[in-house]
């Protein structure tokens, strides 16, 4: 439920006193209670396994957010494992799943363009300030939910997302009651060329420096990508230079081939599985490769 109120002369949105939303102050104190007690309960051999694993999906409009989710869920499901489905997109018409929380049943990007005379970018904008506003009130009532796993997907416009302050702000809230990663989309059709390869992993890094925590890359739309090797320009830093050198020219070639020292060592320290959610190949691969990231063994931050 979304209400205006005003306090001292000043009109602002909130998510009011739903049942599933309690005021700020006592849901941050609750929250912070349980994060210090979860914690307490690390240092005395408490086992980070028994933990839901909280997958957030975030990339570019139309690398296939939603669709993935929905997918991994189904698989998710058939492998005996519990699953719930959180919507944190306020613009989105439907989803292919059930949310077990779904932030319009709170506001709607619709419902702010109408109160605050907003057109779609600025609503957009807005609802994602509203989300950082209550990050801690969020990620303590996805905290209740059910399940081995969260999946929580994310509005299509990505950077509101993570380069405002609601991105980051509900990451610390969520990693601070269970064990939390991303993983970050790469639509497969449009890598064309070395110079795209590069730009979209320089987004993920930016990503990964923004919302510290976990992260992994998928390739989605396997079965359709635009390049045949494209998975070998990931793997082999020799490769994509040769293909650097060959396909790129003048100043872009000069500036890719620095920029790919960089980005190559950061795509070494994992792997990065290429999937599609239309025939199911690599959701194992996937899955394997969050647990990877999630155990005690593990640090892909």
């Amino acid at each position: 439920m979304l209400l205006t109120q005003t306090v001292n002369g000043k009109s602002f949105i909130s998510l009011g006193d739903s049942p599933k939303f309690h005021s700020s102050s006592t849901t941050f104190y609750r929250t912070m209670l349980l994060a210090g007690s979860t914690f307490k309960n690390f240092s005395h051999g408490f086992h980070l396994a028994t933990l839901p694993i909280q997958v957030v999906f975030i990339g570019p409009a139309g690398s296939g957010k939603t669709t993935l989710v929905n997918k991994y869920g189904e698989w998710l499901f058939k492998s005996d494992r519990r699953v719930s489905f959180i919507n944190l997109d306020p613009g989105v018409e439907k989803t292919p799943y059930s949310p077990s929380f779904d932030i319009r049943g709170f506001f709607t990007v619709e419902e702010i363009m109408r109160r605050e005379s907003l057109g779609p970018n600025g609503a957009m904008i807005r609802a994602m300030d509203i989300l950082a506003e209550r990050s801690v009130e969020l990620a303590s009532h996805i905290n209740t939910l059910e399940g081995d796993y969260r999946l929580i997907d994310t509005p299509g416009q990505s950077e509101l997302f993570v380069f405002r302050s609601a991105g980051p702000e509900i990451m610390r809230g969520l990693s601070a009651v269970s064990r939390t990663i991303v993983v970050f989309l790469i639509d497969g059709q449009l890598v064309y060329s070395p110079s795209d390869l590069i730009a979209v992993f320089s987004l993920a890094a930016a990503c990964r420096l923004r919302l510290n925590v976990p992260f992994v890359h998928v390739v989605t739309k396997a079965d359709v990508l635009s390049r045949s090797d494209l998975e070998k320009m990931i793997q082999e830093p020799e490769y994509l230079e040769r293909r650097i050198v060959e396909e790129e020219a003048g100043l872009l070639q000069e500036y890719v081939l620095e920029h790919s020292k960089i980005v190559h060592p950061f795509l070494r320290r994992q792997r990065t599985v290429l999937v599609s959610a239309l025939s199911g190949a690599g959701l194992d691969l996937l899955d394997s490769l969050i647990h990877d990231a999630t155990c005690e063994c593990g640090d892909l931050r």
